[in-house]
């Protein structure tokens, strides 16, 4: 089994999370490799480099699971709607393209503060976000499970609890968006992947 971190927003493969999971599978899954890879600020860009990768991870391993956080809890979630792997979402972000407008990302300079790389969020990536935010209810109910803290102040967890209705979720009191202790979530994420 592969498991594959997917970063959120303005992040990389060097985030607190992917650090966490590469410590614990590392430490008491020997029979579980791990990737955090690093992929463009550009959601379009973003996904096609990361169907690329599970392709070639799926061609290398029959059982690939991404654990998505935010930004990318919206990737594997389109991720596992195109391919069979299971997903496990930290705070999850349904609808980036209203997320953008409402923080007046559009059309800003902006900078990745773990790369340095600078991008602008467009027109067209909105319209793109939104287009593909429409195939969120084709989610494999089967092969996803949802963790939300109610202290996440980056995104309203109702969200994402009144949508996953047919899956596991299990919702945390207090906490934030990078979710607090997540080092003891850890286990329960693998035990589902291995189900």
């Amino acid at each position: 089994m592969k498991v594959v971190y997917i970063h959120g927003f303005q992040s990389s493969s060097k985030a607190k999370k992917a650090q966490i999971l590469d410590e614990v599978i590392s430490k008491n899954y020997p029979d579980i490799s791990f990737e955090a890879p690093d992929f463009p600020d550009n959601i379009k860009l973003a996904l096609s480099v990361l169907e690329k990768k599970v392709e070639s991870w799926l061609e290398e391993d029959e059982s690939v699971c991404l654990v998505g956080s935010s930004m990318g809890g919206f990737l594997s979630i389109l991720l596992s709607i195109k391919y069979p792997v299971k997903i496990a979402l930290i705070n999850p972000c349904l609808n980036p393209q209203d997320f953008c407008i409402e923080n007046k990302l559009v059309g800003q300079k902006l900078k990745n503060p773990d790369t340095q790389n600078e991008f602008v969020i467009t027109d067209a990536d909105v319209e793109y976000m939104t287009q593909k935010s429409l195939l969120m209810s084709s989610y494999r109910k089967n092969m996803t499970k949802v963790y939300l803290q109610t202290g996440d102040t980056v995104l309203d967890y109702t969200i994402a609890r009144d949508f996953f209705t047919d899956c596991p979720v299990s919702i945390e009191e207090g906490g934030c968006h990078g979710y607090d202790n997540f080092d003891r979530i850890v286990p329960d994420i693998i035990d589902f992947f291995k189900v």
